[in-house]
């Protein structure tokens, strides 16, 4: 398995090959909530391996789940149950390291259903089989591994499997991350503001 103490360009290429890992993202009815949609690709080649919606039925999605993924019970309908969808998980998974874009949501979403659900989660229980990309990109940006920086994939799971996978090329490759010193700059700016308003507000910052 890909050590975690490895630099994140060596961590992708390791990840990146033959057989090694697959990546996952789910959408779900709320942060807290249940998976709508899941979609697994294999890490090397981009092959779709897994990509359904869920029906989560009686959880109701909520609407600030809605205005992310745009995803409604009516376009769950017909969908399968999770119950169903994790064999084809669990296949998809097997003998691989399982990377996500923010490892520790995908992973609490997939146990959090198989516990409602009454299933065995297998190998999917293992915190050392999962592995974050986002962590790793944010290492190389001098963020370190708690670092957060957004995907910008489209909050669809397959958009975002593959928006993931870009990522890891780019981290494999030694390429510059243009879309992260991006996002950096923007957050930079924005909490300046933040300050700069504080400052001529005082009673701002007593209410915060």
């Amino acid at each position: 398995m890909p050590l975690q103490t490895h630099t994140p360009r060596a961590w992708a290429n390791a990840v990146l090959a033959d057989g090694a890992a697959c990546i996952v993202d789910v959408e779900t009815s709320g942060l807290d909530g249940s998976i709508i949609e899941i979609a697994v690709i294999d890490a090397a080649t981009g092959e779709v391996l897994l990509n359904t919606l869920v029906d989560c039925s009686p959880v109701e999605i909520e609407p600030g789940a809605v205005e992310v993924h745009g995803l409604t019970a009516t376009d769950l309908a017909g969908a399968p149950r999770w119950s169903e969808v994790f064999p084809e998980l669990a296949a998809a998974t097997k003998n691989r390291v399982v990377l996500a874009y923010n490892a520790k949501f995908d992973r609490g979403r997939v146990l959090h259903d198989c516990r409602r659900e009454g299933i065995d989660p297998a190998h999917l229980a293992e915190p050392a089989r999962w592995q974050c990309v986002m962590a790793r990109r944010c290492e190389a940006l001098g963020l370190g591994l708690d670092g957060r920086l957004r995907l910008g994939g489209g909050h669809r799971a397959l958009a975002d499997v593959r928006a993931t996978r870009v990522v890891l090329r780019m981290l494999a490759d030694g390429r510059p991350d243009t879309d992260g010193f991006a996002a950096l700059a923007i957050r930079a700016r924005e909490e300046a503001r933040e300050v700069a308003v504080d400052s001529r507000s005082p009673g701002r910052r007593l209410h915060r």
